[in-house]
């Protein structure tokens, strides 16, 4: 075994002993570092794929997907394959990301505003959540970042760095910052 191969296995090894999440169903193919964490549950059907080693963050980064409350629930359909460093966090409304799904590196998706938006409650006010739906055989590219309340239809494909802040329709292409359709 070469010496990078050991040093990836050791890796993976060190992040899954940080895993704290309270229920994790199934078991993720790891080619990269995770780290698994919250109150909430996490599941993954057959074949799911977390990291790839010829890609950014293979070597410095790791994955994070957090379920952070009971009842919170984030779930992986058969078959998706998350790149390096994407980061995942669910307080409650549900992600759910459907089969086939390929996520780019660095691809950040929330379910909450995590705080009140009004300077004067961001303190005190509970933040405002809604669920994530990623349907089947969607492409999402390197950076994208998908928010709160979104519905992403079967086959779309999100561009790399897009903000996601609305529903893109089946088999449509966004782009852009807030994301627009750019081709159907």
């Amino acid at each position: 075994m070469h010496w990078s191969e050991a040093v990836r296995r050791l890796r993976i090894a060190w992040y899954r002993r940080l895993w704290t999440c309270a229920e994790v169903q199934g078991s993720p193919c790891l080619h990269a570092p995770a780290v698994l964490a919250g109150a909430g549950s996490i599941h993954f059907q057959s074949e799911v794929i977390l990291g790839w080693k010829q890609s950014p963050g293979f070597l410095a980064g790791y994955s994070y997907i957090e379920a952070r409350h009971p009842g919170s629930a984030v779930t992986f359909g058969e078959r998706s394959h998350l790149n390096n460093g994407v980061t995942i966090i669910n307080e409650g409304s549900g992600i759910s990301i459907g089969r086939r799904c390929l996520i780019g590196p660095g691809v950040h998706i929330y379910d909450s505003d995590f705080h009140a938006l009004e300077a004067g409650l961001r303190a005190t006010a509970l933040p405002r959540r809604a669920s994530v739906e990623i349907a089947d055989d969607v492409f999402v590219g390197s950076n994208a970042i998908i928010l709160k309340g979104v519905r992403i239809g079967a086959g779309s494909v999100v561009g790399a760095g897009a903000v996601v802040v609305a529903d893109v329709p089946a088999g449509a292409i966004v782009a852009g910052n807030p994301a627009r359709v750019v081709q159907r």
